[in-house]
């Protein structure tokens, strides 16, 4: 979010804070801006202010876009949601059969600690989680 901050230099940023605490999130953006603003860093922004909705709006068109054009490449792996368990079958035979993930897939995503440890306890069945997707 900093960067495109930085790249429209508003006088004032509205975002949907993605960290349990809002305030810290503001203070971590206004941190990496090389200028200053006012940001006004909300759980639920969407809900309360239009330019977030209508940027929540685009960013999910833009996902399911790119969701799109992986899945050419990829085959069918869902939604890409660790509570998909489309998605989650994908990676485990991904991984099963190339010791590796995709590169697509975030490295820093705790469920795939949880493939890797059940891949190598020999376990057949994946628990849902509620992590974010790739």
């Amino acid at each position: 979010m900093a960067e495109i901050i930085t790249k429209l230099r508003p006088h004032v940023a509205y975002v949907d804070a993605s960290d349990v605490d809002a305030r810290r999130y503001g203070r971590d953006i206004e941190a990496l801006v090389p200028f200053k603003l006012q940001i006004v860093s909300e759980h639920h922004a969407d809900a309360r202010y239009p330019i977030v909705s209508a940027a929540s709006i685009l960013a999910k068109v833009e996902r399911d876009r790119s969701i799109s054009q992986l899945k050419e490449k990829y085959g069918d792996f869902g939604s890409g949601y660790a509570s998909d368990p489309r998605t989650m079958k994908f990676l485990e035979d991904w991984y099963r059969r190339k010791g590796t993930f995709p590169e697509i897939v975030r490295t820093s995503w705790k469920t795939l600690d949880t493939i890797r440890e059940k891949v190598k306890r020999g376990q057949t069945r994946l628990q849902e989680t509620s992590e974010p997707g790739l």
